[in-house]
């Protein structure tokens, strides 16, 4: 994926199936794993960063809620960086 093809911040949708092309349970062995990834507030690498937006929307689908688009708003800058440095986003 290109720097082009990141989700539009209003298309909540499309934010949703993008967080979902990286499984962060298979990454990282498990959910507890995941977990622990997610919250530990280290966006350090692009693994990290799709974790923590990963589990901000399974999250958000088990409560039935949207603040996984929050999640996305913050992590955005992040993501179009690893984009523009690397050239894709995986």
């Amino acid at each position: 994926m290109t720097l082009v093809d990141l989700p539009d911040e209003g298309d909540w949708s499309a934010i949703f199936s993008f967080a979902m092309t990286f499984n962060g349970y298979e990454h990282y062995g498990s959910f507890d794993a995941s977990a622990a990834a997610a919250k530990s507030g280290d966006r350090t690498s692009l693994e990290l960063i799709r974790n923590e937006l990963f589990f901000a929307a399974r999250a958000s689908r088990h409560r039935g809620d949207d603040l996984f688009l929050q999640t996305y708003h913050d992590l955005l800058p992040l993501l179009r960086q690893h984009a523009s440095a690397v050239g894709k986003v995986r």
